[in-house]
């Protein structure tokens, strides 16, 4: 404490040094600012090196698959002077032209429309609608409802595309698409929409980059409504939210720097750290304004300000950094980027909170003075009124009944206990983006007209590809896994097995038959150049209904690739699940497994840093306590909403154990320092005096929390909705479970010092 109060000291004399430097790393923050990107590549979600990628990339690299986008051509009305059936030649002639525009984009490498079949029937595209749908009646009925719907108002393009693995570049790729959907003039009553993994993913950047914005103005908004109504002055309201604005804008500075992404975890970052960073500037405040009151100068104040709440402020922020530092181990590197916003975001604000807030209060009141004549004791609302009056109550009412209160909290826990058992998962690409945006609602249509157009590839890697063995392997593995259409929701494939069988009728054993047959072979790349690779395309609808549905047809393919990997072909042949829908389903399995993981480091790093610091178990047990119950009650509120653990949502029970600590410590910091004053009534004090602080600055954390809400991406939704149900669950049980074991382990020798 010595130590604190030399530090403070120096913290106050010197403080117009330390604004400074303070303005100085600001000035070199708005440098960084302008280098931020966001980011949306699924693989940036998945640890580098694991096997998933390694065989993704050879993917791309050997034959450019992997990354399609699917244009949907409907009819949605029925106004006189329009078409009403995709098989008009005019909307047979607009997808034409558009094929023929985007194949001349450097980045396409196929694309496959029902003007492709008339061309190969007819050699030209049909004159008349009798002779449009006279072609289409000659296909099998499959391979006729794999390009139009049955009632003859959807069709679609389906668009092979290359391009780098970059933010940037899929923003052109989207574009120049668009650009080339607009150019043609499609007949009145048809409507074009994009969809695929391109659509999606650029609509997921667009609102990231949205989101990040109208989250940090209204969880600032709400932030200051509140600061206002508490501290009664808007120039009292602006004290703690400056050393919060410096913090927010080196925060995001630096991680411009430092090359962090703006991804779907940390675009969340701005509200967050607004949101929880504004707790640390209320305590040093609300302590000085309780200093004032009691008679002290303005220096006095701002030193004992700085000094008795440092020490619960530097717990509260090692504890937090703790809880968020869990994510360093997680294997996924969107959390180790979010962790090292959220710690240097925190850490920041922290400081700012000890360094410019008292060089910003003693500001304030000098120009007080001179404005009035004289300085005025500052007056807080929520230490009057009804919330001074309502905390009194509650010190008294536990310090009568402790045991009633902890009854209380195990009631409600098992409530929420069934609540965890219904916790589920969810790592699907189209579930990131809202209900109802046109993107999903065309992939929807496609799902449910088309059969799917989900694609799995198998990456098949041997010494020589043309290999008759392999190529038949190859044939009966196809076959097999459509044999259980029915099960795996596959709809088609396509492999150089298929290629071979329709040339001969047959899969010949002689390798140069294979060899002529490829050579001759013009459509999709399905060999690498050194006849090392192919690949088997699977198209189905492997999303699902549910995310079970999907994990049953994933664990399908796993199992039925190692079995027909030693089953159907030759020793020495691989075979290897990949593409964006496989890697979905990695990303999935390492979300389970993160879950737990980053939950139980996280609260055993936060236990440690408590114990570390405070060396007294009853105390200890006091302060931890509410922070468990606020992370159980938490995932019990997940499974009664309905909101499932994402990748995003993966350190959500370490950030929450981080955060929900501090309500604890700030209450037993305070009751030993009444303790050691000999006050016969800590249970009281620390309760009236806190509880308010507390509750500002769970406010101010939930609201910016809750800012997340206005955001249109679902999994920024149940991240702030999660997030500040945590915070107000934390809050809720330090003030019922805190005093009650505090008043439990000490009622009967208050008075005394605590050993």
């Amino acid at each position: 404490m010595d130590l604190l109060r030399k530090t403070a000291g120096v913290i106050v004399r010197y403080r117009a040094a330390f604004v400074l430097i303070a303005a100085f790393l600001l000035v070199v923050s708005f440098y960084g600012i302008q280098s931020l990107r966001f980011e949306s590549d699924l693989r940036s979600m998945l640890p580098e090196g694991h096997p998933a990628i390694a065989d993704y990339t050879t993917l791309q690299n050997e034959f450019q698959s992997g990354d399609s986008t699917l244009i949907v051509v409907k009819i949605n009305s029925i106004e006189s002077g329009g078409v009403y059936d995709v098989r008009d030649p005019a909307v047979i002639e607009a997808i034409y032209e558009l094929e023929q525009r985007l194949r001349d984009r450097e980045y396409v490498t196929d694309t496959v429309s029902i003007a492709d079949v008339y061309l190969k029937a007819l050699g030209r595209l049909p004159r008349n609608e009798e002779e449009a749908k006279f072609v289409l009646d000659l296909l099998p009925e499959e391979q006729r409802y794999s390009l139009v719907s049955r009632d003859y108002s959807t069709t679609m393009i389906a668009v092979t595309i290359s391009r780098e693995k970059k933010s940037e570049t899929l923003v052109r790729v989207y574009k120049g698409i668009e650009e080339d959907i607009n150019d043609v003039k499609f007949p009145r009553n048809v409507e074009v929409i994009q969809t695929g993994n391109i659509g999606i993913t650029y609509r997921i950047l667009e609102l990231l980059q949205s989101d990040l914005n109208k989250t940090m103005v209204i969880s600032l908004f709400l932030v200051i409504a509140l600061l206002l109504y508490f501290y009664r002055s808007p120039t009292r309201a602006l004290i703690p939210l400056i050393p919060l604005g410096f913090g927010v804008l080196m925060t995001l500075g630096f991680m411009g720097l430092m090359g962090i992404p703006l991804d779907l975890a940390t675009t969340t970052i701005g509200a967050m750290l607004i949101g929880m960073g504004i707790d640390y500037g209320i305590h040093v405040t609300n302590r000085y304004y309780e200093e004032r009151r009691k008679g002290r100068s303005i220096e006095e104040a701002a030193e004992e300000a700085v000094a008795e709440t440092g020490k619960a402020l530097l717990g509260a922020a090692l504890t937090t950094v703790a809880g968020f530092s869990a994510m360093y181990l997680s294997s996924l590197p969107m959390l180790h980027n979010l962790a090292t916003a959220l710690i240097m975001g925190l850490s920041l604000a922290a400081l700012n909170a000890v360094i410019i807030t008292p060089a910003v209060i003693i500001l304030e009141e000098d120009i007080m003075k001179r404005v009035k004549g004289h300085y005025m004791v500052p007056e807080i609302h929520s230490h009057s009124g009804l919330i001074g009056k309502g905390f009194h109550r509650l010190g008294e009412r536990i310090k009568e009944k402790p045991l009633v209160f902890l009854g209380t909290v195990a009631l409600i826990t098992l409530i929420f206990g069934y609540g965890i058992t219904q916790v589920t998962t969810e790592v699907r690409l189209e579930k990131f983006v809202p209900k109802g945006m046109p993107e999903i609602e065309a992939l929807m249509d496609v799902r449910t007209e088309f059969g799917g157009q989900d694609e799995l590839y198998v990456l098949v890697q041997a010494d020589d590809i043309r290999d008759p063995n392999v190529v038949r392997g190859m044939y009966r593995f196809e076959n097999q896994i459509k044999a259980d259409s029915y099960y795996n929701g596959v709809f088609s494939s396509q492999s150089i097995a298929d290629v071979v069988y329709r040339q001969y009728g047959y899969i010949p054993n002689d390798r140069e038959k294979i060899r002529e047959v490829l050579e001759n072979y013009t459509g999709v790349k399905l060999v690498s150049s050194d006849y090392s690779m192919g690949i088997i395309t699977f198209k189905g609808n492997f999303g699902g209904k549910s995310m079970d549905d999907f994990r049953r047809i994933m664990t399908y393919f796993e199992d039925e690739t190692a079995e027909a990997q030693s089953r159907d072909f030759p020793p020495g042949v691989r075979l290897a699940l990949t593409g964006d829908t496989y890697l979905n389903y990695v990303l999935d399995k390492l979300t389970r497994t993160e879950i737990n993981r980053l939950s139980a480091y996280g609260t055993f790093f936060v236990v440690l840093i408590v114990l570390v610091l405070f060396r007294r178990p009853k105390v200890s047990v006091a302060m931890i306590t509410p922070m468990f119950l606020g992370a159980l009650w938490t995932i019990g509120f997940m499974g009664l909403a309905g909101i499932p653990f994402t990748q995003t949502l993966a350190g959500v029970i370490s950030m929450i154990v981080g955060l929900g600590v501090d309500y604890g410590m700030h209450l037993s910091h305070r009751f030993m320092e009444e303790m050691r004053e000999g006050n016969p009534r800590p249970i009281v004090t620390a309760v009236e005096s806190v509880g308010p602080g507390i509750l500002a600055g769970a406010l101010t954390t939930a609201g910016g929390f809750l800012a997340l809400l206005a955001g249109e991406l679902p999994t920024i939704h149940d991240f702030g909705l999660t997030l500040a149900f945590g915070i107000f669950a934390s809050m809720f049980a330090a003030y019922l479970v805190t005093p009650a074991l505090l008043q439990v382990f000490y009622g009967r020798r208050i008075g005394g010092d605590i050993p």
